[in-house]
């Protein structure tokens, strides 16, 4: 099942060749601003060089954008974002395609690439990320097209570090666009079967899930519905932290090529933006600060009427022997019928009870039998949603190796966001506790971070939060030869009541970034 363009209202322009695809208000702003250079082919809907491509919805963004700076196109908003719709939706890439690379596209940028090509780090990944690379499908000729783009545009390429010492230009052309051609090649299975297949409308209600840094687990009902444009939507926002304090929001979206949901959000006053793949029953994404792209929240979201019956989600992941909770049931059936949480955990009291939501106040007992702890909601059970536990046997901080940057009005400071996960075992059979109460601290990385006082000038870690805010951007006086605030810093998450269970990561504090392209 899949979340997409109104029911009955599939696009013509996804289910017909392109050739023969109706007109819209791309194609022909196409036509208006871009076929003086991209040549039309005989009336038809195929434009030269565009007509080779495939790419997200960013990318087709950063492609006009480039248009416009380098080569003087003048082009109004609004042709702008019809040209993006349209070969977003006719030459996007299918939800297959796409998810090897969803962090980069939801902007989780503190992540550690890797290419099945040995020299794709060094040839490409050394100016932005390999993931923009393989976020494009091209045929050969295309692939090439964009080996000499880049050597014409950028003259120093073959130049610079990771370059001089190969023969840049010619791995690229005789060995890079070949794999690329091959691996990533403008036709596939996968894109023809998802051109074809049935999309189903994202409007209606739904429950939304996840962990706001900083904030706490949160939930929500969502309301989508349709809006002026096409693909167009609404959506309002009402929920709660599960400390009771509300949440709500509004904002607006738009869907390219069936399943890429774009929208703008505002929620308790901030601004966020929200990237989700509609291509699965029940869609997933990020939600992120329109000023920090740092600060984000991964989300789950489900029907609240179209699913089956059963336990979705439990907010919190784990219950502590001894200690009182509010817990907070996700799923569908769950109005009727008693709770049971396992020998161990009483239910003080119901707080909120529908069929798609149940709130509870329950305490474990000190005595709590460490495990999965079996949850039954009337005829829905679920043996494999909430955990037990007396003490933390194994701490991992996310991410490993972070970076933020320090900034200023012009531009704004990147944050540093990490997340404490518990577990209960080791190994394959370890259990998932979820977040889990810790103190962090900052220190040094090395003995360098240390003598040049990086823990005291680069920024500050908040010790409840695991958020680090960087200083401020600009020489710093009162470091050795004016440097900036930057740092090499060590951030170490201790559990609380149990010190010595701990975990840590590198943050890397440095400079702002002066181009902050969609897909970087």
């Amino acid at each position: 099942m899949k979340h997409a363009l109104p029911a009955g209202l599939c696009s013509l322009a996804l289910l017909m060749p392109t050739g023969v695809a109706l007109a819209s208000p791309g194609s022909e702003a196409i036509d208006s601003y871009c076929s003086t250079c991209h040549q039309a082919d005989n009336g038809s809907q195929n434009w030269s060089r565009i007509s080779q491509q495939r790419k997200t919805p960013e990318g087709w963004d950063m492609t006009v954008a480039r248009m416009q700076i380098m080569h003087g196109l003048e082009l109004p908003s609004e042709a702008r974002r019809n040209i993006v719709k349209f070969l977003a939706d006719t030459r996007g890439l299918a939800p297959e395609e796409s998810a090897p690379q969803r962090e980069l596209i939801e902007r989780r940028l503190n992540r550690i690439e890797s290419s099945d090509h040995p020299e794709m780090q060094a040839m490409c990944g050394r100016c932005h990320t390999v993931g923009r690379s393989e976020l494009q499908r091209r045929d050969l000729d295309e692939w090439e097209h964009l080996v000499h783009f880049h050597v014409g545009q950028f003259q120093t390429t073959e130049y610079q570090a990771m370059a001089r010492d190969r023969d840049w230009f010619g791995i690229a052309l005789d060995e890079i666009s070949p794999w690329l051609a091959e691996t990533q090649g403008l036709e596939s299975d996968a894109w023809e079967a998802w051109q074809q297949a049935e999309t189903i409308s994202p409007e209606g209600d739904w429950q939304l899930w996840g962990h706001w840094p900083g904030e706490g687990d949160f939930y929500a009902d969502v309301v989508i519905a349709a809006a002026e444009g096409e693909d167009a939507y609404a959506l309002t926002l009402e929920g709660a932290f599960t400390n009771g304090r509300e949440l709500s929001g509004e904002g607006h979206a738009i869907v390219y090529t069936g399943y890429e949901w774009r929208a703008s959000l505002s929620l308790n006053g901030r601004d966020f933006k929200q990237v989700l793949d509609l291509s699965e029953e029940r869609p997933s994404g990020r939600i992120f600060d329109d000023h920090d792209e740092a600060l984000g929240m991964m989300v789950e979201l489900s029907p609240r009427d179209a699913a089956e019956p059963g336990l979705a989600a439990s907010l919190p992941a784990s219950l502590k022997a001894g200690a009182r909770s509010r817990l907070v049931l996700l799923g569908h059936g769950l109005a009727e019928g008693d709770v049971d949480l396992g020998e161990g955990v009483t239910v003080r009291r119901v707080v909120e009870r529908s069929d798609s939501r149940l709130v509870l106040d329950v305490e474990a007992s000190s005595d709590l039998t460490p495990g999965w702890l079996p949850v039954r909601v009337g005829d829905q059970h679920h043996e494999q949603l909430l955990a037990g536990y007396h003490s933390v046997d194994r701490l991992e901080v996310s991410p490993p190796l972070g970076v933020a940057r320090i900034g200023n009005d012009k531009t704004p400071p990147v944050s540093g966001v990490f997340t404490a996960l518990g577990y209960l075992g080791e190994g394959e059979n370890a259990i998932p506790l979820g977040q889990v109460p810790v103190r962090w601290s900052v220190a040094p990385w090395d003995e360098i971070a240390e003598r040049d006082e990086d823990a005291k000038f680069a920024g500050v870690l908040d010790a409840a939060t695991g958020i680090f805010s960087p200083a401020g951007a600009g020489p710093n006086p009162l470091r050795q030869y004016n440097a900036n605030s930057v740092g090499n810093l060590r951030v170490t998450a201790s559990v609380v009541g149990q010190e010595a269970m701990q975990d840590e990561a590198q943050l890397i504090v440095t400079v702002q970034r002066w181009n902050n392209p969609p897909l970087r």
